[in-house]
């Protein structure tokens, strides 16, 4: 996984939680890394996975929870950190539609070793999309929450509903995302 995807997490975690609790899930997660990140280099999926269960265990908040608010936490540091051309869209749809069209092919340009999640738009409803998500990683729920900030970032209020997921054995995740 991108470094920038895990200082990204550490900010949230100072942010909302401390720099004490960041010290101490380092101390407890012990990880190869030391916890010292760089945007550009690659680390092991494991340490964030490492560090989100550590973090629950802190906090108390579910896994499931805090792996969707650091969705929604992500996407406000990419929209800021990404070429503007990358976040130039007029409306949600037209974000959702070009993630893996623009924005995962911008991203390859910038780290061409990026292994980026494929997430398409499969169908168009006359309240919302479906979208497809498949990923070795399985992180559908920080998808979510990068849908859900994206939504809010558009002053579109949305409702997503997770039809098949590869939590559950699916070899993808449909998430049904509508405007309410």
């Amino acid at each position: 996984m991108k470094g920038a995807v895990f200082t990204h997490f550490q900010e949230m975690i100072e942010d909302q939680f401390g720099m004490e609790c960041w010290e101490t899930l380092l101390e407890k997660c012990d990880l190869p890394s030391g916890g010292i990140y760089t945007s550009a280099n690659n680390y092991d999926d494991q340490e964030i996975l490492s560090l989100v269960v550590a973090l629950s265990e802190y906090s108390s908040v579910p896994v499931p929870d805090l792996v969707e608010a650091f969705g929604r936490y992500l996407y406000k540091g990419l929209a800021h950190s990404l070429p503007p051309a990358m976040m130039n869209f007029p409306d949600l749809w037209s974000l959702l539609g070009a993630v893996d069209s623009v924005i995962h092919v911008e991203v390859h340009k910038l780290y061409p070793d990026a292994l980026t999640p494929k997430i398409l738009v499969t169908e168009k409803h006359e309240n919302g999309v479906t979208l497809y998500y498949q990923s070795p990683r399985k992180m559908c729920l920080l998808a979510i929450g990068l849908v859900h900030q994206a939504a809010e970032s558009f002053g579109t209020p949305v409702i997503i509903k997770h039809t098949c997921c590869m939590n559950e054995g699916a070899d993808h995740c449909s998430l049904l995302v509508e405007r309410i």
